[in-house]
């Protein structure tokens, strides 16, 4: 509890009424001593002190720090201090940087002479490496730009969705270098899927970023929700460039999250997650033959795509134009200069080796369509194994309610799930869903896998495979009382089910 100061008197002029409104506002907020306040405004507690001694009018920068730092609407009292700004013609005064009088709860544990006025942040560069090779999404980041410039009160985080392998961190990266001069005091990144962090948690990256900011371990809030409150202040008052990537749910990026008019945050995520409101959206798709072709002509050499137009529209094709699997094709095209881009397409039309020649040094496409699927619930897993199925390219939630004797709803629910999980897209025609080749394959072999490994029981143990199709049949509802599924008993026996 802070001490009594100097009574002000009102009718003095708008500098004493001025800073009789801060005195309020800070006793609304539990009349916190200076010393409390500044750790989350930023700076010292005798520069706090006196914007609210009546003296003279605080800078702005001052006034929003101590109108953050109780809770006040900083856009309401920045017209405030306009407003007296002009009725006294002031300027914002140099003082502010300077220490000075000591309030009765400053004269203790002094600060450090570097916070006798405002902290000076480091400008963090944390993006990593952007693609030299990015091609095509004019439209996109056209969009992505637009939103991120529109004027009003609060910055809107923007998310950028997608299946697997689309491009979204590249995405963001090429955004980042294209707005890079409206965020002059620099860039934060953090990787939120399981492989970028290791599990690290929301408060460790907040650690993190008040650390890469520059702030003092002294000055960092012991409690967990006060550093969200203090990374926040500081979104608020900066111009930052935020980039959250592999983001899975909304728990997971909602602390990270700020009302900020400067700052702009931006996550990347397979799942579109619904669940955050005011949000500006971008959602990517495969590339359009032009885009493939084009980014196998920068990674491979134009000269040789062109000499050979027919067999690189061909893996275009076989690839689903799926950017991550153009652009592994396009590095062993690279690598391999003796070899025709014939060969190449001759080798990937095998169905059976299309994933896993989607592989080049630690980069595999396999393992994120994997990593996707055992993390979709026992009946998701099921409904992938007929993604594969008819080679069409696309699916829809009554082609799934057949094959697994389920509704209608259920096989929609299934579908939007594996959306979210970075398997399908949307299909240009309403009701379908688009798989893209890649997933198609990868879901034909889990449906082999799955067919030969329910050949390979012995039927003694019969028992034990009815137990293992019974976490499915809680998942799902079925259809008719044929069978377990909706199946009829010569389809139960044809599958092996007993």
């Amino acid at each position: 509890m802070g001490r009594p100061e100097r009574p002000l008197d009102v009718t003095t002029g708008p500098i004493a009424a001025f800073a009789h409104e801060l005195r309020l506002l800070r006793n609304r907020a539990g009349n916190a001593s200076y010393r409390e306040l500044s750790r989350t405004a930023l700076f010292a507690p005798s520069v706090l002190s006196s914007a609210a001694s009546g003296r003279r009018l605080p800078s702005l920068a001052v006034t929003l720090a101590f109108v953050s730092a109780c809770g006040g609407d900083r856009a309401a009292w920045e017209r405030r201090w306009r407003s007296v700004a002009g009725q006294t013609g002031g300027a914002e005064p140099r003082e502010d940087r300077t220490p000075g009088p000591s309030s009765a709860d400053d004269t203790t544990d002094p600060l450090p002479a570097w916070a006798s006025g405002a902290m000076r942040l480091a400008r963090p560069a944390q993006l990593p490496l952007g693609s030299r090779t990015f091609v095509g999404r004019e439209q996109e980041l056209a969009d992505a730009a637009g939103m991120i410039g529109s004027s009003g009160p609060v910055k809107v985080p923007l998310l950028i969705s997608g299946p697997i392998g689309v491009g979204k961190t590249a995405f963001a990266l090429r955004l980042a270098e294209e707005v890079a001069a409206n965020f002059p005091d620099g860039q934060l990144y953090a990787d939120l899927s399981t492989s970028g962090t290791g599990g690290r948690s929301t408060d460790g990256i907040v650690r993190d970023f008040l650390r890469a900011l520059g702030v003092p371990a002294h000055l960092v809030p012991d409690d967990p929700m006060q550093r969200i409150d203090l990374y926040r202040s500081l979104l608020a008052e900066h111009w930052l460039f935020v980039l959250l990537t592999g983001v899975s749910d909304e728990r997971q990026v909602r602390p990270l999250l700020g009302r900020t008019a400067h700052s702009q945050v931006v996550v990347t995520s397979r799942a579109r997650l619904l669940g955050l409101e005011d949000t500006n959206r971008v959602e990517l798709d495969t590339f359009t033959r032009k885009e493939s072709l084009a980014l196998l002509g920068r990674i491979a050499g134009g000269h040789r795509i062109r000499a050979e137009h027919n067999a690189t529209d061909t893996i275009a094709e076989l690839c689903g134009d799926l950017p991550l699997a153009i652009n592994i094709i396009g590095r062993k095209i690279a690598a391999r200069p003796e070899r025709t881009i014939a060969s190449t397409a001759i080798r990937l039309s095998d169905r059976e080796r299309l994933v896993d020649s989607l592989s080049v040094g630690d980069v595999n496409v396999r393992d994120r369509f994997t990593s996707a699927y055992e993390d979709l619930s026992p009946a998701g897993r099921e409904a992938t194994h007929h993604l594969g199925s008819n080679g069409a390219g696309w699916t829809t939630a009554s082609g799934i309610a057949a094959a697994m004797g389920v509704t209608i709803e259920t096989a929609d629910e299934l579908l939007e799930s594996m959306v979210d999980a970075g398997l399908l897209g949307r299909a240009d025609v309403a009701g379908r869903y688009a798989v893209p080749r890649p997933v198609g394959m990868f879901a034909a072999e889990r449906q082999r896998d799955r067919q030969s490994l329910t050949a390979a029981v012995p039927m003694s143990s019969h028992r034990a495979r009815r137990t293992a199709f019974e976490a499915l049949r809680h998942e799902v509802r079925p259809v008719a009382a044929n069978g377990p599924y909706g199946l009829d008993e010569s389809t139960d026996k044809a599958s092996g089910m007993p």
